[in-house]
């Protein structure tokens, strides 16, 4: 009979609490060892990067999009859940141990950052077009081996919907293996390298290449990047769901590129292009963008830096007017597609500082060019004499576009000298305009039937005759948006009242929505039309609100919206359809 003995049974249970004791330790220290540590994501990109964009986390991205109230709406009806926030201890275990399926951990883990290394434009035919150069880097805390199975998985897929039958390639460049998937007519792709943990994806080798490169510090990289630094504080990064950065330098750069769009189609040249370039130079400073949840959307804070010099003198005159006036909103159609109101004390005296500060800090010919630039900008409201025009009205002028499709915004603003209004409608209309009754009112067409003015009681209008029209026949009957409880409250959702912003612009959103909801139906795999119910919820959609004030550094913008700037780029990110679905 076999005997145990007291001790013996005590050195037993000894032994395996000390097992156990350091199975555990071993445990704890394995998963202490591969917990994500955060990076600074500025070390995988290129210094000279156009555009920089970071997200530390995509949980906390997708969790604020999806509690949205529009996605809460269409969720369901694009194969989605009804979608709860996630639970944060899951989360937090997934992330920490790295236990969970693949796409669990690298979404719980991920760190992204997104990158325009370079932009050109086009001309082709009466339109404008860009191409850039662009890449997204994602460091997921997670093995190779691990993560790019998964990886290619879903860009094949994403491919094979977008680009149908896409030619697949492995090249090796500079030491790195690249995985390219390219559309049957060699247009587009898509190009991937895993390196470590990270993984970089873009729409050109050259630029994939210029990540790594950057990453392995063969060419400088954003890291302590002072500017960048100080750009994060001020938007309090570590607090914001996405954060941007464009330097001083590059911002200019892309004024010079965008130019003939925000401007209204300016001759493109290189010395213009140049010039632009040098202006903006010497009157931007940095521009910087985060984004954060704000009342069921998002608010993307926008700072764009002026010059010392040039943010001191504007600040003078460009004063918010302390009336209020509501009586221009009587001629705003209920069913408009933008408004935009200018609440500017003395809207004259801050045209006018606007082009001293060009002046003093330009050359002759940029000056001539950058004044002659922003004149284009009321070019669409049918001001060709800004300075005249500016003297005659009072302050809070409300600019109103009625259809998207409109070539030219309606001016509305209350008469400062009706005399020199007229004048300038007789300069502007030239021989033989004709008159037109709407109802009580009457409107002068010129003869071209390209403009059309009004003058009622207070007020004058001048733009497209139809809009005219629609404006007019609104007041008279009663029919303004903020006549209509519907209207008011889309019109008003997003906005803090009272607001002392120096411009404010209520604009329909539905595009952008729905552009963003059938890009993500197309990551689902949805390829069909989007569900006809869809439709009454974005016809429902309150107006985005953008707020613009000047400050000691420049200009604030504070948009609030539906789903932020991540609307943009979720569509910008998503390559483009090849063609119908099989």
């Amino acid at each position: 009979m076999l005997k145990v003995t007291m001790p013996g049974i005590m050195r037993r249970l000894l032994r395996l609490f000390v097992i156990i004791i350091a199975l555990f330790l071993i445990a704890i220290l394995w998963f202490w060892w591969n917990r994500p540590t955060p990076v600074d994501m500025a070390a995988n990109v290129p210094a000279d990067s156009l555009v920089y964009l970071e997200a530390n986390s995509l949980t906390d991205v997708a969790s604020a999009v999806s509690e949205t109230e529009t996605w809460q709406s269409v969720a369901t009806q694009i194969g989605f859940s009804a979608t709860k926030r996630p639970n944060d201890w899951l989360t937090y275990l997934i992330r920490t141990t790295g236990l969970g399926s693949t796409q669990a951990v690298i979404a719980a883990r991920s760190q992204i950052a997104f990158v325009m290394l370079n932009l050109t434009a086009a001309g082709n035919g009466d339109a404008l077009e860009f191409k850039s150069q662009a890449a997204l880097v994602v460091d997921t805390h997670t093995s190779a081996a691990r993560v790019k199975p998964v990886v290619e998985n879903a860009i094949g897929t994403l491919t094979t919907r977008v680009y149908l039958h896409p030619n697949i390639e492995r090249v090796t460049i500079e030491g790195s293996e690249l995985t390219r998937w390219i559309s049957p007519d060699g247009q587009r792709r898509i190009v991937m390298a895993v390196d470590g943990s990270v993984v970089v994806i873009g729409n050109e080798e050259q630029a994939v290449s210029a990540c790594l490169a950057a990453r392995h510090g063969q060419r400088p990289s954003l890291l302590h990047n002072t500017e960048l630094d100080a750009m994060r504080a001020r938007l309090k990064a570590n607090e914001a769901l996405a954060f941007g950065y464009v330097s001083a330098a590059n911002a200019a750069r892309l004024v010079a590129a965008g130019a003939p769009i925000l401007l209204g189609r300016l001759p493109q040249s290189e010395q213009l292009q140049k010039l632009l370039a040098v202006g903006a130079a010497n009157l931007l400073g940095n521009v910087g963008w985060s984004a954060r949840s704000f009342k069921g959307g998002i608010e993307d804070r926008y700072l764009i830096d002026l010059k010392p010099e040039v943010a001191a003198r504007l600040q003078a005159t460009f004063l918010s007017s302390e009336q209020h006036d509501q009586g221009a909103w009587e001629f705003v159609p209920a069913s408009v597609d933008s408004v935009t109101s200018y609440n500017i004390h003395d809207p004259s005296a801050a045209w006018d500082s606007f082009n001293a500060a060009i002046s003093s800090h330009l050359d002759v010919l940029s000056a001539v060019v950058f004044t002659t630039a922003f004149r284009a900008v009321l070019a669409p409201y049918g001001i060709d004499e800004p300075d005249s025009f500016l003297k005659s009205i009072k302050p809070q002028v409300l600019t109103v576009r009625t259809d998207l499709r409109s070539e030219r915004a309606t001016v509305i603003a209350r008469i400062g000298n009706a005399e020199a209004l007229h004048q300038f409608v007789s300069r502007r209309f030239g021989g033989h305009p004709r008159l037109e009754k709407v109802g009580p009112d009457e409107i002068v067409i010129s003869a071209d039937e390209s403009l059309a003015a009004s003058f009622v009681d207070d007020y004058f209008l001048l733009g497209e005759p139809e809009d005219v029209r629609r404006c007019l026949t609104a007041r008279a009957t009663h029919a303004a948006i903020t006549s209509v409880p519907s209207g008011e409250h889309r019109l008003r959702h997003y906005l803090e009242q009272p607001s002392t912003a120096n411009v404010v612009t209520f604009a329909k959103e539905s595009e952008r929505a729905r552009a963003f909801i059938a890009t993500v139906a197309v990551f689902r795999g949805t390829r069909s039309q989007l569900p006809s119910a869809i439709d009454g919820v974005i016809a429902a959609l309150p107006y985005a609100v953008t707020e613009t004030t000047l400050g000691d550094n420049g200009f604030e913008r504070r948009t609030r919206s539906a789903f932020g700037q991540f609307a943009s780029l979720v569509s910008f990110l998503t390559p483009e359809p090849a063609g119908p679905a099989p």
